[in-house]
This record gives structure tokens, C-alpha cells and sequence, in this order.
């Protein structure tokens, strides 16, 4: 029987950014969350979809593995 595929993507698995690289720095202008637009750590040149410390923290909850 052939071996199953985890359901949860292995961090192997999840491309990441070094996040201390895409820091605004103080007086630098940042990204805005994509889901409520309120300001975020990130520089405004941040790859991908940036998200508000609250947003993150909620989507980690979301999408978090359960098995």
C-alpha cells in the first residue's frame, strides 16, 4: 500500500521569507494587511500577502492542523 501524504504541509514543505529582512524600520513606510488594511510590521515592498500581527494570529488559528 502506498504511503499516504500528510495533510498538514511539513515546514519542509512552506517556502518562508527571513522576516527580520522585510522589518520597516522606524519612520519607514509599510505594508498594509491584506484582509483589514490596518498597518503592518513590513516593509511596503513585502513579497507576498501581508498580514497584521491580529490577522496572522487569527489565520494561524484557522488553518492550524486539528489531526
Amino acid at each position: 500500500m502506498p504511503e499516504k501524504e500528510p495533510y498538514c504541509p511539513t515546514p519542509a514543505q512552506v517556502p518562508s521569507i527571513d522576516a527580520e529582512e522585510w522589518r520597516a524600520a522606524p519612520g519607514e513606510p509599510t505594508a498594509e494587511c491584506v484582509l483589514c488594511r490596518e498597518p503592518t510590521d513590513f516593509r511596503y515592498d513585502v513579497p507576498g500577502l501581508p498580514l497584521c500581527p491580529r490577522c496572522a494570529w487569527q489565520e494561524a488559528q484557522r488553518t492550524a492542523c486539528s489531526g
